[in-house]
């Protein structure tokens, strides 16, 4: 089945519409237990994310990067981590796990993700030797 673009657009609406009524009609007791059990789940997640991706940029940066041509090396990293962050986020998506309640938790969940997996690209790239 094609991907159709109004679909997305569809989705980016939800995501960004923000309901900040105390009595919602389409929230039940079920889901009010839930959201204060795992109140701070996507916080949680990032902040991982970040704390893992800090180190591993720590370990690749501390040493001079061996390449003589270190910022193209670099760049398309980036690009090939922007590439497995957006396969990523379209497969979390498809399986309908892909919601967040506020735009900071969005924008905070996909940072930290795309800067984990940039990193986990370059740590591959500089310190696996598969590559050099």
């Amino acid at each position: 089945m094609p991907f159709n673009i109004f679909d997305g657009l569809d989705a980016l609406v939800d995501l960004l519409t923000l309901d900040f009524s105390k009595n919602s009609s389409s929230k039940s007791a079920v889901t009010k237990k839930s959201s204060k059990k795992s109140k701070y789940t996507t916080e949680l997640w990032g902040g991982s994310f970040l704390a893992m991706a800090s180190i591993l940029y720590f370990i690749v940066f501390k040493n001079p990067l061996p390449e003589e041509n270190d910022v193209q090396t670099v760049l398309i990293c980036i690009l090939i981590g922007f590439l497995i962050s957006f396969v990523l986020f379209f497969s979390l998506y498809q399986l309908g796990l892909f919601y967040f309640k506020s735009l900071f938790k969005f924008i905070f969940f996909n940072g930290s993700a795309i800067l984990l997996i940039i990193s986990f690209v370059l740590f591959m790239y500089y310190k696996s030797g598969v590559f050099l």
